[in-house]
């Protein structure tokens, strides 16, 4: 089996090493827009060129299934991905997404679910509608907040990932919730994020983050598409046939794991 793996730039190889780590006998192929990177900024008709272009270059790679590891894609774009890949399974990462806040989260007497996401993923409302809409459906009265964070994916594109820039720009984000009581869920709500995970939980004492690369290889399993393995691999397995439409804007320390 062949899976391709797309998004804007770096972030979705957040999502291709969690199956990597969780699943044998399968090989990649890795888009990243990087000559483009980020879409959280571009308006959805621009968005859309883009994600068509990238589903056609795919496409030609003869992959069996296609994740759109792109929250802004997923959010904008995944009927116009399905339609170019025809009868190719396309999953996104809105489903997983909601699934795993649900799971983490368990019920109304838990405080809120804070999505942190791109401007274009928050704008669109397809976190925020599936989230209420499944948490109405378990009779929970948990307030949704989403907060919009532009300015994360270029500082993890130039690999800030550790960053006293970084940090205080996660702060001004979240500083209106993190009094919360008790503590909510948050989800990462862009594949760039699990990249600083840890710079969240720092900034949200007490929250349970939910890393929305983990997620998605949660939902392949429950579909049928793959087997993970219960616990992660020694090794990153599978081969990997990288494309990036602008090697060069590949920051060093992505270009590491590329490599290895």
């Amino acid at each position: 089996m062949k899976i391709g793996v797309f998004d804007s730039g770096i972030g979705g190889i957040t999502v291709l090493n969690a199956l990597r780590r969780r699943v044998t006998g399968v090989d990649f192929v890795y888009l990243g827009d990087t000559a483009h990177v980020p879409y959280g900024t571009k308006s959805p008709a621009q968005i859309r060129r883009l994600c068509v272009e990238s589903a056609t270059v795919l496409k030609s790679k003869k992959i069996d299934a296609l994740v759109v590891a792109c929250n802004t894609a997923s959010s904008l774009a995944l009927g116009e991905i399905r339609a170019v890949m025809e009868s190719v399974p396309v999953f996104g990462m809105v489903e997983p997404g909601v699934e795993a806040v649900t799971e983490s989260h368990g019920g109304s007497s838990l405080g809120p679910v804070l999505v942190l996401a791109t401007r274009a993923t928050v704008r669109s409302g397809a976190y925020g509608i599936q989230l209420r809409d499944r948490f109405s459906q378990n009779g929970w009265q948990t307030e949704v907040f989403e907060q919009e964070c532009p300015l994360l994916v270029p500082m993890i594109e130039e690999g800030w990932v550790d960053h006293a820039i970084l940090h205080q720009t996660i702060g001004e984000y979240v500083h209106a919730h993190r009094s919360s009581q008790p503590p909510g869920v948050a989800l990462l709500g862009c594949t760039h994020y699990p990249w600083i995970q840890a710079a969240f939980e720092r900034a949200l004492p007490g929250w349970k983050v939910v890393n929305s690369a983990e997620a998605v290889v949660s939902h392949l399993g429950k579909v049928g598409l793959i087997q993970p393995t219960p616990v992660g691999l020694s090794r990153l397995q599978g081969a990997v046939d990288w494309i990036f439409s602008d090697p060069d804007a590949v920051p060093a320390f992505a270009k590491e794991l590329v490599q290895g």
